[in-house]
This record gives structure tokens, sequence and C-alpha cells, in this order.
């Protein structure tokens, strides 16, 4: 009879039997490791791979270790076996028995997670506080911890600093990138009081802007709670995590906009109450069970719930016993595999992109937290709406609506930045520009490549006219035409509520154009390399008049209004898009999830947010499925008080059978598909190492930091920055050993330039012709040198200077400017600086030959030459004899620029990209000679794309060992 009953479920969840495959899925099925990523030894703080955790899924449990701690972790680790990660509050850090404390978690083997409830701000008198951590604390918890401190917390933050800081920002107005700065400013002031070490459990979705850091283990979200999506959550912390080589964990909250579930006997249960507690109030048991399950199959390394898993630390509550179980589950079953995440959602870096409502503001619609919408906003909010319908009802409805949305695709999307590596950006067959990204040459080529090597790349002509070469040949042309009529998609109209723009698009007659209103195209399809592009004609995909009354309210229990949605060719062209790379599919009202383990064996999570059973079953997109296990979960928190939200308790939710999930409820199944499923399992992606022995000379500058959060890509195309002396000079030491914490932990190599100083007059020189200026000269050097320490510059770039126009021979000029060398040279040494002297035009002397004999006579270790491109192209006719020369000599810098010379032939420019230069044969020849040496990108550059070019150039142009 149980053999009988097995095949009567299994028939009913496979769904009607399919003959032939209906798509070709490309698989992905490699988990993310911190330590291959290429900024893992850049990084001030390492995050842990799987392996650190035994490559299990762990659990967070305990967060108190004040009074008989020892009990506690006998009664939550041992006994409950709730995990092994103690999530503990900040009073910690003021216990008078710390020092026990942290020597019994070492004993045991036990992880200390995430020290929260820091409150910027906010002065002594309570609980929540700008705390100070005690001296010494962090250093014990390194001690004796190790890797096993995961950090102090960031938690809630971005949500917090959305609500009450960026509104309060002057100005107000300022354009995205400041908006960045601003953040970025916070946070590294939270991050120098916290110590460095952080995990951040987000409360919006501005994780990516963390982990560019550099300072976090982990990161995570608060789900449920008055917060957003889940699912959305989710999505943006893995892509920000793949981006960064950070792990993520999961978490739920116990809290709702309501009141907080508790069991203990003093809850007081008041209606409506934040602060009050009760079996009936805050997450339901149903949704703290969706959401830890889900979170499992995110590949997060660590999940856990927020509190309340006790009643009167007497016995588990109902929190506890899912908790417990879903740890016995992973004992059981295992690691539910990998995620399958085909589609990749782009924003621009700068776009402070948030969800359109959420609970720390009034207003919606704002990005940074006081930037309205634009249209490509509203096209990033449409494109997750189409894969997550009903997101932005998270915490506004009563019965949890929206936390995890109905998926009609399944769970398939991660959320990238403009700043994702090529290798990256491999990993994904669908990549979907979801907002206008900025003009630029390196996201051009970054999103050719993309299609060349096999990608899909969807974007609309808003983005693709930003692209200055175009993508695939296919260009936004400068027409639009306002259309009114229905669009043709597949031999049906579809009609648009209110008139639309299409942007002129030029593409090869190689194209196929999907969509038409009348004879102008909608949207185009294009095969390109071992890929495809497809472009939407529309600039951002969403009407351009308001479809609905102004302003929109936010108010719970309702609705939020879209002003401007999604235009309805586009929506219907993307659910196809999103359906062809679906593997499993189910009823669109559910939730669904797949994870792969290998060798055609699926784990599939299937999610019910509603509180009525629903039909269900599962069918594959392609192949068959040749065999189908549940891995059961407890269900006894059905029976429980509180598994349904108050507004649903006399809801009948029903049971779980062969084709029907019970409301509320999760269930998991094990499926195997047959060997003719048509699925590719891609290669993994090779992390492609930074660009290192590289510098960018930043000129005229005010700040270092914004120079480089200004180059989202900085780091993959540089490790060193050239500044000039009176960026020293101008400021006081205190401001600079300030802003050499932030450059330290970036580990940004910095070289100082006293090059535009070194002019005799009006400002240094470097031969004593003249004592009082001589060494009031000598005198800022040495400052500069004394500053060049606190900043952490470890070299010094030097020239020569002109010849005296009178009363100084050139013999004692020459026996200054040695004796001016060695002085420095000595004084630098002290600090483990190095001086490179630069060759320069038109300073004495400025042949090979003379700077070879000059650096032999100041004979000092510390002391090298850094010959120029330029100026060797210039004296071709010397260029073997120079080429011998420095052969000879210990070369470790070479400035690369090149020469311009006006009509007649007069050298007019020595720092010409290297780019615009058409002597690439002697170019190569010279670099040839210097295969080790450190390049100074000596350019002067109109834009980032000119920096850009110049880089891609020089890499066609040598192979370093």
């Amino acid at each position: 009879m149980k053999k009988i009953l097995t095949l009567i479920i299994l028939l009913g969840l496979l769904g009607p039997d399919r003959s032939f495959a209906q798509n070709s899925i490309k698989l992905y099925p490699y988990q993310m490791t911190p330590s291959r990523h290429p900024d893992y030894q850049r990084h001030h703080v390492k995050s842990p791979d799987a392996s650190f955790f035994h490559d299990k899924i762990q659990f967070i449990a305990l967060r108190d270790l004040s009074g008989d701690y020892k009990q506690k972790l006998d009664q939550w680790v041992d006994k409950d076996k709730l995990g092994d990660i103690l999530w503990v509050s900040y009073p910690l850090v003021f216990q008078d028995n710390l020092k026990e404390v942290v020597a019994e978690i070492k004993k045991r083997n036990l992880y200390l997670f995430d020290l929260w409830g820091y409150i910027p701000g906010s002065g002594p008198g309570g609980y929540w506080t700008q705390f100070v951590i005690p001296d010494g604390v962090l250093d014990l918890f390194e001690k004796e911890l190790g890797d096993r401190w995961l950090g102090m917390d960031n938690g809630e933050q971005d949500g917090r600093y959305v609500g009450s800081f960026a509104p309060r920002m002057y100005p107000l107005g300022a354009d995205r990138k400041q908006q960045y700065f601003n953040f970025q400013r916070h946070f590294q002031e939270m991050g120098d009081q916290l110590g460095n070490k952080m995990a951040t459990l987000v409360s919006l979705n501005f994780g990516h802007y963390f982990l560019k850091e550099g300072v976090y283990t982990l990161i995570g979200a608060e789900t449920a709670q008055g917060l957003p999506n889940s699912q959305i959550y989710y999505s943006f912390i893995r892509g920000a995590g793949k981006q960064y080589g950070v792990n993520w964990f999961g978490n739920a909250s116990v809290w709702n906009r309501w009141g907080y579930k508790t069991y203990d006997s003093n809850a007081t249960g008041i209606d409506d109450d934040y602060n009050s507690g009760g079996p009936l109030k805050g997450t339901s048991l149903g949704l703290l069970k969706r959401l830890i399950y889900t979170h499992l199959m995110y590949d997060c390394v660590a999940v856990g719930f927020e509190g309340s898993m006790r009643i009167d630390d007497k016995k588990l509550s109902p929190i506890g016993k899912i908790q417990q179980s879903a740890v016995k589950w992973v004992d059981k079953y295992g690691d539910p595999g990998v995620m399958y995440t085909p589609v990749a959602l782009m924003t621009d870096f700068f776009s402070g992109w948030s969800f359109p409502r959420h609970l720390y503001s009034r207003q919606a619609y704002k990005v940074w937290g006081n930037l309205p919408y634009e249209l490509p906003d509203y096209l990033t909010d449409g494109m997750l709406d189409i894969l997550y319908p009903g997101y932005q009802d998270a915490s506004y409805y009563k019965d949890e609506r929206g936390f995890i949305a109905p998926n009609p695709y399944g769970d398939i999307a991660d959320c990238l930045m403009s700043d994702a590596p090529q290798w990256v950006l491999q990993q994904y067959p669908v990549l979907v520009i979801a907002d206008e990204l900025r003009p630029g040459k390196e996201i051009n080529d970054k999103l050719e490549t993309y299609v060349n090597e096999g990608g899909h790349l969807i974007i609309t002509a808003g983005s693709l006219k930003n692209m200055p070469d175009g993508i695939a040949g296919v260009r936004a042309g400068n027409k639009t035409t306002v259309c009114s009529g229905p669009v043709t998609y597949k031999g049906q109209s579809l009609n648009e509520r209110v008139p639309y723009t299409l942007s002129e698009l030029i593409y090869p007659a190689s194209a196929t154009i999907l969509q038409k209103s009348n004879e102008l195209p909608a949207a185009i399809e294009l095969n390109a390399g071992k890929g495809k592009i497809t472009v939407i004609a529309s600039p951002y995909g969403v009407t351009e008049q308001p479809q609905c009354e102004l302003p929109v309210k936010v108010k719970e229990e309702m609705p939020l209004d879209k002003p401007y949605p999604i235009l309805n060719h586009v929506k219907a062209l993307m659910g196809d898009i999103f359906s062809s790379v679906q593997l499993f599919e189910t009823n669109p009202e559910l939730s669904l999830v797949t994870c792969s383990r290998g060798n055609g064996e699926y784990t599939v999570l299937i999610s019910n947010e509603h509180w009525t059973p629903k039909d269900f079953s599962i069918r594959t997109k392609t192949g068959k499925i040749v065999s189908m296990k549940e891995l059961p979960t407890d269900c006894s928190e059905m029976k429980a008080v509180g598994y349904t939200p108050k507004v649903a308790v006399n809801t009948s939710f029903g049971k779980n059978t062969s084709n029907t999930i019970a409301g509320g409820n999760v269930r998991i199944f094990r499926v195997r598909l047959n060997h003719e499923a048509d699925i590719t399992v891609m290669p993994e992606s090779t992390p492609v190492p930074n660009v290192t022995g590289r510098s960018l000379v930043l000129r005229n500058i005010s700040d270092v930091k914004e120079e480089i959060l200004s180059r989202p890509t900085f780091f993959e195309h540089y490790d060193r920055v050239v500044i000039d002396w009176r960026y020293l000079n101008n400021k006081e030491k205190e401001a600079l050993k300030h802003e050499s914490g932030w450059l330290g932990r970036q580990k940004l190599k910095i070289t100082v330039d006293l090059t535009s100083g070194l002019n005799l007059y009006p400002d240094l020189r470097i031969v004593n012709n003249d004592p009082p200026f001589y060494q009031k000269s000598m005198d800022i050097m040495m400052r500069v040198i004394d500053k060049m320490e606190i900043l952490g510059a470890d070299e010094l770039l030097i020239s020569t200077q002109r010849t005296i126009e009178n009363n100084y021979t050139m013999e004692q000029f020459y026996a200054s400017l040695k004796e001016s060398f060695q002085v420095l040279s000595d004084y630098a040494a002290k600090k483990n600086i190095r001086l490179v002297l630069r060759q320069a035009v038109s300073r004495t002397p400025d042949t090979i030959e003379g700077l070879q004999k000059l650096v032999n006579e100041v004979n000092r270790p510390n002391f090298t030459l850094a010959p120029a491109l330029s100026l060797l192209l210039n004296d071709e006719a010397n260029l073997d004899g120079n080429l011998s020369r420095l052969k000879q000599m210990d070369i470790k810098d070479l400035l690369i620029s090149v020469p311009q010379k006006d009509i007649h032939n007069q050298l007019w420019n020595t720092n010409a990209p290297v780019y615009k230069s058409g002597q690439t044969e002697t170019i190569r020849k010279i670099l040839s000679v210097f295969p080790d040496a450190h390049y100074i990108m000596d350019g002067l550059y109109n834009s980032q794309d000119e920096e850009y070019l110049d880089g891609k150039e020089l890499d066609k142009l040598v192979t370093k060992k």
C-alpha cells in the first residue's frame, strides 16, 4: 500500500508528461568561494569560505551571554542544538567576565558573530546608544577567536541612514555620485568606530556599497519585520556577494509593524502596539518557516531566527522548534545544492535604487533616500515586479503577502551593478540592463564581450544610446517616434494604455524584428559571436505619462500605485525571455526555488504565501523527470497558536496532499531528470586577477578617496596612484592620518610627485644657488616626506630642474644636485620611502647617459631612475643606445605616455595618451625591455574613457611576466 501511495503522489507532482524538451538550459552549478576572488588578498577583512564552516550550513541562535553563560551554551548549543553561531548583543563587550566568556567560546569551537545594538548619533542614557568599545576588547576577540570572530554589526543601518540621515543631507538634491559619497562617509565612520571588522544585516538593498569597502565577513538581511520582500533582498545580496567575494547568511525576524511574536508568559499582546508581543503578534510561524527554508536554498552559509526561540527560558517555543527541525533537516538531507540563478539584473553603480516603499519613510519611489525615481528607476521596479509580482506589498498587509511573492518563472535572478567584472557576468546566461547605464567605453566593451562569449543581453534604447560603440553592430539613433497603436508580437496585438516612445534602432540586416508598432521595430534580436542581444526600442521600457493620481499615497492595507508601469509589450517579451530559462515550473500562484546538486539531481522548494491550500505540481521545462522524492519538513507548527497571522486565524489552510500545498506552507523535493534533458553545464568562470604594477596619475584633485570611489572598477586596473606634492603640502597631518585609514584598508599604494614644484621659481629648487630659498625648498620636501609616512605613501617621484641662469657654474649645479638627492634619499630611507628620479624634458641632465651617471653618483639603494616612454620615443635616433644603457640599470618604473609634435616637428606635449600614438611597434620594443617594470600611466586624460582606453592599449602592447 505504501508503494502505491508513493506512486500516486509522484504522478500527481509530475504533472502532464512532456514528449519533448522546451528549454535549452545553461547551468552554472558552482559555489561562490571568497578566497578565489581577485580582491580577497586586498580586502582588509577576509570573508570565510564554506570550508571554514566545514562545508555545512550553520545555524545562528543564542543572542545573550549574560548571567550563567555556560548554562545557556549547554542549553542552546548542546541540548537544543539550535546552532554554533552566537549572535550576541553589544553589552557583551562591557561584561566583567568577558575574558572567561571568550575562553569558553574558544573551548567549544563556536563562532562569535555580529555584536549588535549600535545606534549612530545616540548618546548615553539607555540601551540604544552610540557605544564605544572598551580598549583591548577587539584585540581579545582576534587573539582568542581568530577567524571565528566574525565582526561587529552593521545592522539595519542602511535603512536607518535612508530614513534618518539622507533626508537631512545638504545639499539635499545633490547628484547620485555625491549621494554615494555621503553614504560611504557615513558608514566609513561607523566602521572606524566599531573596528572595521564587520558583518552586515541590511534592512534595505545597499549591500553592494558595503561589501565594496572590503571590511565585511558576511552579509544578510533582516526578513519579515516591517521590511521588504525576501526574494529581492537576497537577489541583491547574492549579486553583491558574487561581485565582491563575500559570503552571505539568512535571517528572519519575529517582529512586524504591529508587534512581535513571543510565547513568554508575560506577553502583553496589545493590539497594534509595536512594542507588544504575544503568540498572535509579529511574524507568523508559517512565514518564519518558509523564510528559513528558502534561505537554506539561497546558498547561505548560515541561517537563523532573530529570537523568541524559548518560552520563559524553560523550553523551546514553536519558533525554536522550527529552527531545531531545520537543523535536523540539514543533518538528514545535506546541502540543497547551488541555487539556479540564470538571470542577472544590472543597475548603474551610482544608481542608489531602493524599494518603492519601505518601513523607513512615508515617501515612495526614492533613490538614495532623498532623490525621486526617474524613468530608469521605474524600469528596475518593473523588471523586478515581472519576476516577483506584488513584491512591493511586503510588510504593508497584515496577511503577510509580498514577503515571499509568487514567482511565475521561479526565483531565478541576482542583482549586479555595472562595476561587476567580466568573469562574474559570464556566470549568467541572461543579463538584463534594468536601469540606465552611464556612458562609458569600459561598460561598452564589457557588454560586447559578454555577448560575444555566449551571453544573452537585454538592453533598452536608453542605455544602448550611452554605449559609444554600440553593441554587436546595433546602435540607438537620434530619432524618436511617439506611437499610439498596438504592438504586434508573435502574431498578436498588444495594446498600450497610453502613447509610448520608440527610439530609432540601427542594426544589421541579419537582425530579427521581434515586435513592431506599425512598421517601426519595437524590439529586435541579433545573434553575435556565441551569444545574442535583444534591444527594446522604448528608452526605458515604461510609460512616460503617469498612470495614477499623484502624489502616490503610502498606506497600509493598500496596494502601491505605479505611476510609470512597464509597457505591456515589454512585459510580454521579458516574460518569454524569463520563461526560456526556467528549469522547473509550478502553479504561478506559488513560489519556486531550484538548487542543482550535480549529475541531473536538483532540490526544488515550493512555497505558498496564501493562507488557503493551492493546487500544485512540479513540471520540468526540459527532458523528463525520472524520480522525485519529498524531503519532508516537520509540520508541527501548523497546529501551534500563531501559525497564521491574526487576520487569518479562522482561515482553513488545509493540508499537504499529492496535488495540494497547505496554506502558508513549504515543501521540498529531490528531483532527478533524465539524460535527454537539454542542459549544458557551463565551465566554471575563472576569476581574472586584478592588474598590479600599474598606477594612475591623479591631477588637480581634492580627495584621493573620492577619486577612487568615482572609478568603481579602479582596482581592476590599478594598484597605485600618483598624487601631486601639493596635496600633502596643503593638508594638516591630522587630516592625512584620518585619510590614511581608508586608503590603507584598500591596500592602495601611493606615490607622491614633486615634479610640478621643481621649477626653481616660484616653488621649489633642488640646487643650492641661493641658500635661504634652497633651505626653504628642502624643508618643504622633507615635510612632504614626513606626511608621506603618515599617509602611507612609499614612493616619491622627483626630477632634476632647469639650470641656473646667472652666478652659478655647471660644476656647482651638478655637485649640489648630487648632494641634494643624497640628503633626500637618506632622509626618505629612514621612513622606508623610495625616491624615483623622473626623466623629464628640458631639465638637466635630460639624457639617459646623463641620468645614468647621476644615479650612479648619488649611489643610494633607494634612489632609482624612471625612464619616460615619451622621451625615449622622442629621441628615436638614439633609442638602441639608450635602451642598452637602461638595461644596465635597475629600472623599476616606467612613465607611460607618448610625445606630440606640431606641424613644424616641434615637441609640445610629452603626456599624450598611448592609444593615440601611431608608434605601436616602437612602443612594443621599448616595453619589452622592461617586462617587470611598474607602469605609471602619465598621460593627460580628458575622461575616464581615455584612462580606460590607454590601459586597454597597454594590455595589447605588453605581456608581463
